[in-house]
């Protein structure tokens, strides 16, 4: 072997040392970038959250241009029969087809059946949202069906399957706004409660407070076990199982129950009362959101995000709300028309 060629066989790849720097190197590089690219990623969830509570808001001003007036909180409105607010809104977030999908259903089907039976799927001839709608484009029940804007992707709870799977939803309309509070009875008969759900609003005419002072929407976990029986927010909450007669059967969610995307007040027909004033304000981050008991509460508005909330007001804007921020104000953030003044900390 010549000189040349015993120099070049030592100069040859890295020796143990060397490539143990190289990884102390790559490692602590790769330390300091991962806290960067998961304020990226949060960061880029953050704005998709806020675009979609914008989308939410302009789809109700779009529904108050076209039909005169706000959905309800759940009810019978344009040309749907007994179906909840996020159904309502479909049209006017390029949603139709699937609105119009609600004229399907299985007549067999029956609570945890996971997939109908193209068999005994009929059409009903009318938009009737129930438990056992089918989407017949792709055969899987209505209820399961994901709709992006629905959901945020900050949100950690988001297909903690139940039976409704990708049908959950990360934002929850206010019932100051879509509801009736005068109307809330003591009793969760839904012959009683349906009145309730139903608050006729429309812009501007019933936001006398203003509606850039207004909460419209806010953020809710789609999954938030804290408060008793499993609970959280889903889109298609509040309807009737297609089964059964109007009212009947334990199952019927109609107009609201526990993963009813409501906060802000009203009842349930399962008894859940969804809290008003003061008290009502919203929660941050709540951990262990599948424990019970838990911190995290359904019958809260909840935010996935560090620091506070985002929420969509009436003039159809988005605004963070601090973490800090009293209860008297949220309060009266949440009122349309209840002639109180928000405070320093809005």
């Amino acid at each position: 072997m010549s000189r040349w060629q015993l120099r070049r066989s030592r100069c040859k790849g890295f020796t143990l040392v060397e490539l143990l720097v190289v990884i102390a190197i790559i490692g602590t590089l790769m330390g300091l970038l991962l806290p960067a690219v998961q304020k990226v990623r949060e960061a880029a969830a953050s704005t998709r959250c806020k675009s979609n509570l914008h989308q939410l808001a302009i789809a109700a001003h779009d529904c108050n241009d076209t039909l005169g007036r706000l959905p309800p909180m759940a009810g019978t409105f344009g040309n749907a029969y007994y179906a909840p607010l996020f159904f309502h809104l479909l049209p006017f977030i390029e949603q139709e087809p699937v609105a119009k999908m609600a004229a399907w259903l299985d007549y067999t089907a029956f609570v945890g059946k996971r997939s109908p039976n193209p068999a005994t799927t009929i059409n009903i001839g009318v938009i009737w949202p129930t438990w056992d709608s089918v989407d017949v484009s792709n055969h899987t029940f209505l209820r399961q069906t994901r709709i992006q804007v629905y959901q945020c992707p900050s949100d950690p709870s988001l297909h903690n399957c139940l039976d409704w799977c990708d049908g959950d939803a990360s934002y929850a309309g206010n019932f100051q706004v879509f509801g009736d509070p005068g109307k809330v009875p003591n009793s969760n008969n839904f012959w009683l409660l349906e009145p309730a759900f139903d608050g006729g609003a429309r812009i501007p005419a019933t936001f006398t407070d203003g509606t850039s002072q207004t909460i419209v929407f806010a953020e809710k976990y789609a999954r938030c076990d804290g408060a008793g029986s499993p609970g959280g927010t889903w889109w298609m909450r509040g309807v009737f199982h297609g089964a059964r007669s109007l009212g009947g059967g334990w199952d019927d969610s109609y107009p609201a129950d526990r993963l009813s995307a409501v906060f802000g007040g009203g009842r349930g027909t399962d008894g859940t009362i969804w809290r008003s004033g003061p008290g009502s304000r919203f929660l941050v981050q709540p951990n262990r959101f599948l424990q019970r008991p838990g911190p995290c509460d359904k019958r809260l508005a909840s935010s996935p995000h560090s620091g506070g909330m985002n929420v969509a007001l009436g003039d159809g804007s988005v605004r963070f709300l601090s973490q800090g921020i009293s209860g008297s104000t949220w309060w009266a953030a949440c009122t349309p028309n209840g002639n109180d003044l928000l405070g320093n900390d809005w």
